[in-house]
């Protein structure tokens, strides 16, 4: 949760970090006064991360889930983080929302 936090507060995207011992997730939102999920970049994010040796799911509307197994390292935490890091980055700086009706 921690390291989380920090993450948070390198990205915008992020509107809250909850959970319960190992299982947390990270609510991603387009503003945090109106807490509007972010679907969309959610999804890219997950994309991303794949790409970048890290495995995620959803949650909910756009909610990134981590649920590592019990006998993690910290060393795998870390990586896992970097991964995260680096996704989130990649995907804030292109990620352009689209609107209904907008062209691809």
């Amino acid at each position: 949760m921690k390291k989380l936090q920090v993450l948070a507060g390198r990205h915008e995207a992020v509107g809250e970090i909850r959970g319960k011992g190992l299982m947390i997730g990270m609510e991603l939102v387009t503003d945090k006064a109106g807490k509007t999920p972010a679907r969309e970049l959610c999804d890219a994010i997950i994309n991303r991360a794949y790409h970048n040796g890290l495995i995620l799911l959803s949650c909910g509307q756009s909610t990134l889930r981590f649920m590592p197994p019990l006998m993690i390292r910290e060393s795998d935490v870390d990586e896992a983080v970097e991964l995260l890091d680096r996704s989130m980055a990649e995907c804030v700086s292109t990620h352009r929302p689209l609107t209904r009706g907008a062209a691809v």
